[in-house]
């Protein structure tokens, strides 16, 4: 999460008109992050998530991350769930950008992890891994071994403490590609599972955020 397009009590009027909630009455920028924009917004009584989506996200891939955590919470799985407007549809537009809006999902990352901590952390990912059988939803991983060598294409190598880099990866991944088994179960995943992406709130896990 980050800062990254700026919001004024204009954008906030906006949001207000657009969504069914308590009146939004302050928004403060959440530093953290890397990729999208994202405020914490508060009503009298409640908190919410307001995401803006930067260039890197792809645009037709959002609708399927909103119903992916829709359903989710549908199946009972904590995660922050994204609200419709007034429209019912989850996405708007802010300067120009497209937004979300989503629950706020109470904890914070821990950054040093104990073993019950990592057992509920594998316990919710495997809980997720069987609901999402149960969700009719599909998208390409395009990070996936098929998608590894447009990849590896892309990367600029112009390291000269590191110039073997280049061939070492190659090598591997022909390597991986060549011995990569056939035939493996599939299913929907949490793509960005890192440590900060994991919320906890007493000692005890409280949900998963950021699926895109």
């Amino acid at each position: 999460m980050a800062v990254y397009t700026k919001i004024s009590k204009k954008e906030i009027s906006y949001i207000n008109k657009k969504f069914e909630i308590e009146k939004i009455i302050h928004f403060k920028g959440i530093k953290q992050g890397i990729e999208n924009t994202n405020y914490l917004l508060k009503s009298k009584n409640k908190k919410f998530i307001l995401t803006i989506f930067e260039k890197r996200v792809s645009q037709k891939e959002i609708p399927f991350f909103m119903k992916l955590m829709d359903n989710l919470n549908n199946l009972k799985i904590n995660c922050p769930k994204p609200l419709k407007n007034k429209s019912g549809n989850y996405l708007i537009e802010i300067k120009n950008k497209t937004a979300c809006i989503v629950s706020f999902l109470d904890g914070k990352d821990k950054r040093k992890l104990n073993l019950k901590n990592c057992f509920d952390i594998g316990k919710i990912v495997a809980q997720m891994h069987l609901a999402t059988k149960k969700i009719k939803l599909y998208r390409k991983n395009s990070m996936g071994i098929k998608n590894l060598n447009s990849l590896f294409n892309s990367i600029k190598f112009k390291s000269k403490k590191f110039s073997n880099v280049e061939k070492f990866l190659k090598n591997n991944y022909k390597d991986i590609k060549k011995k990569w088994p056939k035939g493996l179960p599939n299913g929907i995943i949490h793509g960005d599972l890192f440590i900060d992406n994991i919320f906890f709130k007493n000692n005890k896990l409280s949900g998963i955020i950021d699926f895109y």
